[in-house]
């Protein structure tokens, strides 16, 4: 059991390390092949906690994507937004908006 607990670590990090070099993505192991990402993607994209963006008090400074570990855009409010369905609710955005437009 030990020896499989062993091979079967290195087998999921190496896969994980060559999925992020040749999709230059740190998340690459995660986006394509966890199988967790089945149920999560459409409970994200259907949830009612939501990130939404005052388009009025936005004065587009790009701080809130710089800061999102995610690379989340959560100026465009739409749910077919680029990457909308991976935010993890840590907040940062809101923290570092200076127009508090979030």
């Amino acid at each position: 059991m030990f020896w499989a607990f062993i091979i079967g670590n290195i087998l999921y990090y190496t896969t994980g390390i060559i999925l992020a070099f040749s999709f230059k993505d740190n998340r690459a192991f995660c986006k394509y092949i966890c199988p967790i990402t089945v149920f999560l993607k459409p409970m994200s994209y259907f949830s009612l906690i939501r990130l939404k963006c005052d388009k009025e008090k936005c004065i587009s400074c790009g701080k809130c994507k710089r800061v999102c570990p995610m690379n989340v855009d959560v100026t465009d409010n739409s749910r077919k937004r680029k990457n909308g369905t991976e935010c993890i609710l840590c907040m940062e955005c809101v923290k570092n908006c200076p127009k508090d437009a979030l």
